[in-house]
C-alpha cells in the first residue's frame, strides 16, 4: 500500500464516519451553543462555535485546498482559506451533509488524479514548507481535530458518538 492509498482509505473513512455521525444528531444540537465555564472553555469565539459552523468550516477548508493542490506550483504560497472564493455551504443537517458526501467524492477524484511528480511538489502555507503528499495528511489532521471540538459539543449535550476508529470500513485492509 502506498502513501497516497493509505491517505484515500483513511479521509475517506474518517470523513464517512463524520458525517455517519452528523446524521444520527437532533437538529437541535447542530446550533446549540456549547457550554461555557472554566473547565470547558473553548475560546473568545464561543458564539460561533456551532456544530454546524465546524461542520461547514471542515467542508469548506478541505474543498479549498484539495482543490488547490493540482494547480499548486513548486516554491508557491498557498493562502489560507480566509478571504478567498470558497465553496458556500448549505444550511445546516442533511443539505449540508449532502453536500459533503458529493464534496469528499470529488475530492477523494481530485486526490486520485495526482501524478507522483504532482504529489513531491514543494509549496508554502502559512510560513511553513509542505510536499502535496504532506499537506494532504494535514488535511486529514486538520479534520480529526474539528470533528473532535465536534465530538466534546455533542458530549457536553449528552448525544454519544462512536469512538474515534470505529471506522465504517470492516473487512480489509484501512492503512
Amino acid at each position: 500500500m502506498t502513501d497516497i492509498d493509505r491517505f484515500l482509505s483513511l479521509y475517506q473513512q474518517q470523513v464517512t464516519l463524520s458525517l455517519n455521525v452528523l446524521e444520527g444528531i437532533p437538529p437541535a444540537l447542530w446550533t446549540s451553543i456549547p457550554a461555557d465555564s472554566e473547565t470547558d472553555y473553548l475560546g473568545t469565539r464561543i458564539s460561533r462555535i456551532t456544530i454546524a459552523a465546524l461542520a461547514a468550516h471542515l467542508l469548506q477548508a478541505e474543498d479549498y485546498w484539495i482543490s488547490s493542490l493540482a494547480e499548486i506550483d513548486h516554491g508557491q504560497l498557498l493562502p489560507p482559506p480566509v478571504g478567498v472564493p470558497m465553496l458556500k455551504p448549505s444550511e445546516f443537517g442533511m443539505p449540508l451533509i449532502r453536500q459533503y458526501r458529493q464534496a469528499l467524492d470529488t475530492n477523494i477524484d481530485r486526490v486520485c488524479a495526482l501524478a507522483a511528480e504532482q504529489l513531491a511538489t514543494k509549496f508554502n502555507f502559512i510560513s511553513r514548507t509542505y510536499t502535496v503528499q504532506g499537506f494532504l495528511w494535514a488535511v486529514y489532521a486538520h479534520h480529526c481535530y474539528y470533528f473532535g471540538q465536534i465530538d466534546l459539543l455533542l458530549r457536553q449535550q449528552g448525544h454519544m458518538p462512536p469512538e474515534f476508529l470505529e471506522l465504517p470500513q470492516q473487512g480489509r485492509l484501512i492503512a
